[in-house]
């Protein structure tokens, strides 16, 4: 493995950490809602950890050979903010934070779109 290829291994590993991440925020809110014995304490600590690895993909989109992707990794980013807020507002505004698993839903589907293009690009 070349020096070069390096940071897209890592870059990839992020997208991958990211995508499981999201897969796991679902899995959590849907064992709270059903009583599986989480509460959302475990859910809402998730979704913190979450944020290290797509704040890793934005910030390692900047190096050459990853530019490509920093819209999709800036993406990632801003749903990731509105996802914060939207959590906040649930208590308050209970209609926009219903929006909080869509935009969940949509994080997902940039993740995996992300994922992909890496797995199968060289």
């Amino acid at each position: 493995m070349s020096v070069s290829s390096m940071p897209r291994l890592g870059f990839r590993a992020l997208a991958a950490l990211t995508l499981v991440g999201i897969a796991v925020q679902f899995f959590l809110a849907g064992m709270t809602i059903v009583g599986g014995g989480t509460r959302w304490e475990a859910h809402a600590a998730t979704g913190g950890a979450v944020g290290v690895p797509i704040m890793g993909l934005f910030l390692t989109s900047f190096i050459a050979g990853l530019r490509e992707y920093r819209s999709m990794a800036g993406g990632l980013l801003g749903l990731y903010l509105l996802q914060v807020a939207l959590a906040a507002s649930g208590q308050g505004q209970p209609l926009i934070g219903a929006l909080h698993p869509v935009n969940g839903l949509l994080m997902g589907l940039l993740a995996a779109r992300l994922t992909l293009r890496l797995g199968f690009r060289r």
